[in-house]
This record gives C-alpha cells, structure tokens and sequence, in this order.
C-alpha cells in the first residue's frame, strides 16, 4: 500500500501547501524569460493546468491498468509503476534549477498516472492474494493507506518542514521515498495466485 494508494492522498495533499510559491515561481520565470510579468489571471490558468494534470494522468492510469495487469501481472504492474514517480521527481525536484514551471506540470501528470494505476491494480492484487479469512480486512487497507498518504502529505507540507519557500521543490519530489520503499519491499511478495491460474494458466505456480 505504500507505494500504491497512499501515492495517490500523499500526491493530492502535498500540491497545496507550496500553491502561492509556485505561483511566484511562475511569474518570475516568465519574467525573466521574456521582461513581461504575467497578468494574474494567467497565473491562475498556468496553476489550473497544473493542477489539472493530475487527474488527467489519472484518466490515462485507470485506462492502462488493466492491460498492464493482464500482460503484465499485478505485481510486476506495481513494480513499474514506480517508475512514473521516479519520473515525476525528477522532473519537480530540478524544476526551479531548470527554471521550467512546465516540467512541474509534467510531473503532476505521471504523477496521476502513477495514481491511476496503483488504485486500480492494487486492490485487485491484494484481494486476489489474500487468504479468505483476511480478504475483507486486507481490501479495506487501500482506503487506510489513502487516508494516511492524504495525512502525512500535510504534516510534511508544513512550513517548518517541506513546505518552505526554499524547499518546495524537495516536497513535490518526496514522492520518490515511497516508491522506493516499495521497489525494495515488493519484489519479495508473491504474484497473485489468480494471475498465475487464469491468465498465465501456470497452475503449478499457482498452488
């Protein structure tokens, strides 16, 4: 879960504590691109696009998550996930180095579609490998790893910690931790036992 739905609170929490600053960010960079400071309604449409982009990544996630977990399989499905968030980090973190408000845009984009992927497929790996007393209980902790993402992606958006002037690049790009928690931890459990019968028709491995 820490790598699945708890991306997709953390990711929507953490986007509105540094909103004034990336705003300024914004501006500045349009300033010394072209000597013209932005009008504010521009400003609010560049902040509209931004945000925007996460549920449209989002969109195309949900569309690929089920040919991904076909072809794929649940787990090596997560596994590459990860990789839209390492993508997306990198592209935040050097954002203001790069003096590119667009690679911020970029980067909320795979970050949806991280999200879009991870809410699909991780429950349905979970309730497919589940034992059946457990299944119940299992499958809800995707809504408990939802709400601590959302949680936690305030308390580290607070000023005194990622949520700063200085540091607001560091927040947008602190998604990274919890896809390599997952990348390390992920490759130890099992595929799902469902994959391997009815999709694979591996039933030894299934067993």
């Amino acid at each position: 879960g820490i790598g699945g739905t708890f991306q997709y609170g953390y990711n929507i929490s953490i986007i509105n504590a540094p909103a004034s600053y990336i705003q300024t960010f914004m501006n500045t960079t349009w300033l010394e691109r072209t000597g013209v400071p932005l009008e504010s309604n521009v400003i609010l449409l560049l902040w509209s696009f931004t945000v925007s982009a996460y549920p449209l990544g989002g969109l195309t996630g949900a569309v690929v998550a089920g040919p991904m977990a076909i072809v794929l399989g649940r787990k090596m499905s997560l596994l590459l996930n990860n990789v839209f968030v390492i993508i997306a980090a990198t592209l935040s973190g050097f954002s203001r180095m790069a003096k590119s408000f667009e690679m911020i845009m970029l980067s909320r984009f795979f970050t949806g579609v991280n999200a879009g992927v991870s809410m699909n497929i991780q429950p349905m790996y979970l309730a497919e490998s589940a034992p059946k007393k457990l299944r119940g209980a299992v499958a809800l902790t995707s809504a408990s790893f939802t709400a601590l993402g959302l949680v936690l992606g305030q308390v580290v958006g607070l000023r005194e910690l990622l949520g700063g002037e200085e540091s607001w690049p560091f927040l947008l790009a602190s998604n990274v931790v919890p896809a390599l928690i997952q990348l390390t931890a992920l490759p130890w459990f099992p595929e799902s036992p469902r994959y391997l019968l009815i999709d694979r028709g591996d039933k030894e491995s299934c067993i």
